[in-house]
């Protein structure tokens, strides 16, 4: 009986003032709400769809080539128009800095075009020419820039190099093209990271090697010296 009087409801009068009845109750209204807090069934959800997908790759360019700027005012038009596949990964490859527009060379295309060589290959990017390969195939090739010395070769043997303006009067839905993509992977990636020497380091030194005798200076240096 002692415990019931001592958690029953205070009277409206000590409700607002500090005092031990008060403070009983206060914390029982407080454990109340938090439990109740807790076992929400959609607690933690978020319905919010604005939140998803937030980072959907860059919506203006910052290259002040005038071409590449009427490319990319061609292609969104093309993507509200008809809103395909081709022009949409085109525009956003459009949109990328240099950096992450990388080179291919007229050797890789072939390799990854073996058995495919009838259709239009779609570049967005520098296409560049390969010494080591000794015959290029017949190819159409479309690209922001091709090499004076692959378009020599491509034409000479037989193909075609077209610019993306081209291909769309020519192609204007993009379909039976092939698009490709080079390597994103380059050497500068290779020293980003934590600094050589900590635990758990992968990134790779600026030194030409890792013995102890390398960047030191040699015996000749000394000498003059």
């Amino acid at each position: 009986v002692f415990f019931f009087l001592m958690i029953r409801r205070p009277p409206r009068s000590t409700l607002d003032r500090s005092s031990a009845a008060s403070d009983v109750y206060k914390r029982q209204v407080s454990t109340q709400s938090t439990w109740d807090y807790f076992y929400q069934g959609d607690m933690g959800t978020d319905h919010r769809r604005e939140y998803k997908h937030a980072n959907k790759g860059r919506t203006i360019v910052y290259s002040r080539n005038l071409y590449m700027k009427l490319l990319i005012k061609l292609f969104k038009f093309l993507v509200r128009r008809s809103g395909t596949a081709f022009h949409k990964a085109v525009l956003r490859r459009l949109m990328l800095s240099k950096v992450h527009r990388p080179i291919m060379s007229i050797s890789r295309i072939t390799r990854l075009m073996k058995g495919k060589m009838d259709k239009p290959i779609v570049v967005i990017g520098t296409v560049t020419d390969d010494e080591r390969m000794l015959e290029v195939p017949k190819i159409t090739i479309c690209a922001l820039k091709v090499t004076s010395a692959a378009k020599q070769r491509i034409l000479k043997a037989g193909g075609q190099v077209m610019t993306l303006d081209q291909l769309i009067v020519k192609n204007p839905t993009g379909a039976n093209v092939q698009l490709l993509r080079g390597p994103l992977n380059r050497e500068a990636l290779t020293h980003f990271g934590k600094p050589c020497g900590l635990p758990g380091s992968h990134t790779r030194p600026y030194a030409a090697g890792k013995g102890r005798n390398h960047e030191a200076p040699s015996k000749n240096a000394l000498r003059q010296k």
